[in-house]
């Protein structure tokens, strides 16, 4: 589950959370953890994520993995295993800066 794409379908959706992280992004503001942690709680009590997830960049702060876990302690679900993925800075800043133009066609 990607927190970005589940917020940008709930934008999308017209859902109330949708319209509350619209509103927040159209002011410049940043979705609060609380937004966030609602979003992956509706998410993960949908079919799809029965038998388990995998969150995708988040949680990304101490304060929002403590969130995390206390949502999921209201739910009797914990998290059983975690992925970190470590790559060297070079190759991120590398792809970053890639993104920033097109190589083929020299757009900006």
């Amino acid at each position: 589950l990607s927190t970005g794409d589940m917020l940008r379908a709930a934008v999308a959706a017209g859902t109330e959370i949708g319209n509350e992280v619209a509103s927040i992004l159209k002011s410049g503001g940043l979705v609060s953890d609380d937004i966030v942690v609602g979003v992956v709680k509706d998410s993960i009590a949908t079919p799809q994520c029965r038998k388990g997830f995998i969150l995708d960049g988040f949680p990304r702060t101490v304060e929002q993995a403590e969130k995390l876990d206390s949502m999921l302690g209201e739910q009797g679900k914990a998290i059983d295993r975690v992925i970190n993925l470590e790559i060297d800075d070079e190759i991120l800043v590398k792809r970053i800066t890639g993104r920033y133009s097109h190589t083929p066609s020299g757009r900006i």
